[in-house]
């Protein structure tokens, strides 16, 4: 993994943070924290990929990870922040 993988990663998450915010208006957990969770998530799931994936794979499938990582981070923030 290098830097520019790391980068999309971080701008996968963004997108998706920002596209959540923009769907989840009233409900999610505000524009700053959707946005936030969905870089947070990108960065966790590309990362996470990219050291239990085997070598041959492509930047597809790490980029593919995440934003399921950006979507499962954004998804379980919610309902986190609304018990608490």
């Amino acid at each position: 993994m290098d830097i520019i993988n790391l980068i999309v990663f971080l701008v996968i998450g963004l997108a998706l943070g920002l596209l959540a915010g923009l769907i989840l208006k009233g409900t999610g957990l505000g524009f700053a924290c959707d946005v936030g969770a969905g870089v947070a998530g990108g960065a966790i799931g590309g990362i996470l990929m990219a050291f239990l994936g085997n070598a041959e794979q492509s930047d597809f499938v790490m980029y593919a990870a995440a934003a399921v990582g950006a979507t499962v981070v954004i998804m379980l923030a919610g309902p986190i922040k609304r018990h608490l």
